[in-house]
């Protein structure tokens, strides 16, 4: 039984599964007509030689595909919710026609209205060339007396280089959104989603005043509004409904009060249990994985975060696909085979590992690459220093003020997805390397950290870190402990490690800034090496470049030696735990230059 809608009949299973494999991911966000979307409906109009349609959400999330019939997708249950008939769906339809006009049909114009979808768009397909010969989008224009959508614009035609120019249709769609203010009892806030948020409070968890304030930044940065916020104490998560039952009814009724489109909740749910609070509450149910992969897939820009991402979320949806026994079976043929075959839920379950396989095969090459650009770095002898920490905590912003750089730096989680580098030029004329990476945060899905350990390999291989903190941040003593355990996950926990307390120009008192008494009892004790910066003012940045160029030039001991064939431990070791410049098999044994930790050089002098 196939995902594809529409005329599926005579279609072949190989085409139907590879549609199958776009479904409930996220494709170039920013792009109106994603290119791999664009690529998918020109192949499969040639395969099928009949009219494909894609639904996509404004995340550029695939929603459904339909074969030969635009109408028979059925729109996914938050856009029947939306409040009033003045809002749009939040759903665009990309659609083929095969050997026609790129202009829409009469039957395309009616769908648009009739569904109030965000966009029709057309992709005219050349069946001789095999090739798309044109674009055009058309959207809905409000009439400004009565609200309702009578109007029509169309946008194009465009020749296929020119499919960027749709682009800024989103902001049209936000702003036509935003005008139902003007015609409904309801203001919503620029046609984001509203989301109730919820979570439990175990005994003995150590929570502030807001103990949901994360989870709440995370769905606004989501693109999410948030209506209600809801916890309970509990000495262990329910086991069906994760809070019981009682509260979960309780959200029911705030949801339908408050028009909320969606239910977050602040731990990592089961199927079963997501499935069990969607009848009760009678709305999308998400947890906070889900939520942190979907900000991860808005915010990935190059192909290999894009792997990265798409390999968590599969990963994520393998154990929660659900199923139905032999109702959903293949049937098998053949003495021996008759009865249950292969079920839906194994079919699923084989194309998504299949997908992980080609996902893991593609960034174990990514990997290499990396491997071998940080063996060029290391011959140049450029030390690396890796700036990890918190999310939001600074780092692009530090590096930003060490290196004199352009690394996009913004007040939001998870601003930095894909690794730059940046190099440090000290007065002193030494050269370092500093690596901007991913930011970490609590309860960070294992998958993910898995997926990004391609990235993640420069932590483990710097020859030292900087971990940055949120000096104004009231749990900026939690948020170190979050980062020292993922650090220690990735191994590279024996790291040279200096702690840097960025934002002091706003730190909270618990911090007090490089002069403050409790800076001693805090921070000091328990890391000798810390230092108190501002990377917007500039405040102790030069105290912090100083203590670089001082570990690496007093902290790191330089050798050159021979070391005979029969002694191979030693060689092995200095490759674990220092940097090998040079390297050369001589007839006496292998010749070796370069740098370690003094601390950890044990043989002599």
């Amino acid at each position: 039984m196939t995902k594809i809608n529409g005329n599926i009949e005579s279609v072949k299973n190989s085409i139907l599964e590879k549609l199958e494999e776009y479904i409930d991911n996220v494709y170039s966000p920013g792009e109106f007509l994603p290119e791999e979307i664009r690529d998918m409906l020109c192949w499969a109009t040639c395969e099928t030689k009949r009219e494909i349609a894609v639904y996509m959400d404004r995340k550029n999330r695939v929603l459904g595909i339909s074969i030969g019939d635009s109408k028979t997708v059925e729109l996914p249950e938050l856009t029947k919710e939306r409040r009033g008939e003045k809002r749009l769906s939040g759903v665009r339809l990309w659609h083929t026609h095969p050997g026609g006009s790129p202009l829409p049909s009469e039957v395309d114009i009616n769908s648009l209205k009739t569904m109030r979808l965000d966009a029709m768009g057309v992709v005219a397909v050349s069946m001789e060339a095999q090739a798309v010969s044109g674009l055009s989008v058309t959207i809905l224009k409000r009439d400004e007396k009565s609200g309702e959508f009578t109007d029509t614009e169309l946008a194009g035609p465009f020749k296929p280089l020119y499919a960027a120019r749709f682009n800024y249709l989103f902001d049209e769609l936000v702003l036509i959104d935003s005008q139902a203010a003007a015609y409904s009892v309801e203001n919503l806030e620029k046609g984001q989603e509203r989301a109730i948020i919820a979570g439990v409070i175990l005994q003995g968890d150590n929570v502030g005043e807001e103990p949901l304030a994360e989870l709440a930044e995370l769905a606004k940065t989501a693109g999410a509004t948030v209506v209600a916020t809801f916890t309970q104490k509990r000495e262990a998560p329910d086991s069906k409904y994760y809070i019981g039952r009682g509260l979960a009814e309780e959200i029911a009724l705030a949801r339908q009060a408050k028009g909320a489109d969606i239910v977050i909740f602040d731990d990592e749910l089961s199927a079963s249990c997501i499935r069990n609070l969607e009848d009760v509450i009678g709305t999308r149910v998400i947890d906070r994985t889900t939520l942190i992969l979907d900000i991860f897939a808005q915010r990935a820009k190059s192909r290999e975060g894009r792997l990265q991402v798409e390999l968590a979320q599969q990963k994520y949806r393998l154990p929660r696909l659900m199923g139905q026994g032999t109702a959903l079976s293949r049937l098998g043929g053949g003495i021996g085979t008759r009865g249950p075959g292969e079920t839906k839920l194994q079919s699923d379950r084989r194309h998504i590992r299949r997908r992980i396989n080609y996902l893991e095969e593609q960034l174990r090459e990514v990997s290499e690459r990396r491997g071998v650009m940080r063996k060029e770095r290391t011959k140049k002898g450029l030390p690396v220093i890796a700036v990890v920490g918190y999310t939001n905590a600074g780092k692009s912003t530090l590096v930003n003020a060490l290196c004199d750089a352009d690394v996009f730096a913004e007040d939001m989680l998870f601003a930095t997805l894909d690794p730059s580098v940046r190099k440090l030029v000290t007065p002193e004329k030494q050269d370092f390397l500093l690596v901007d990476t991913v930011g970490f945060i609590k309860k960070l899905p294992h998958d993910l950290v898995e997926a990004f350990k391609s990235t993640l390999e420069e932590v483990v291989y710097a020859d030292l870190l900087l971990h940055v903190v949120d000096g104004s941040s009231p749990d900026a003593d939690s948020q170190i402990q979050v980062v020292e355990g993922i650090i220690e996950e990735l191994g590279a926990g024996g790291r040279p490690q200096y702690l840097v307390i960025n934002k002091v120009d706003l730190a909270a008192e618990h911090f007090g800034g490089a002069d403050s008494d409790s800076k001693e009892t805090f921070v000091t004790k328990r890391y000798p090496r810390t230092y108190f910066t501002s990377a917007k003012t500039g405040q102790g940045l030069e105290d912090l470049r100083n203590a670089v160029t001082e570990f690496f030039t007093r902290v790191e001991k330089k050798f050159e030696l021979v070391i005979p064939y029969s002694d191979g431990k030693k060689l092995s070791y200095l490759h674990d735990n220092g940097t090998i410049l040079e390297e050369e098999y001589r007839g006496d044994g292998v010749y070796v230059k370069g740098r370690i930790p003094r601390e950890l050089w044990i043989f002599g002098e």
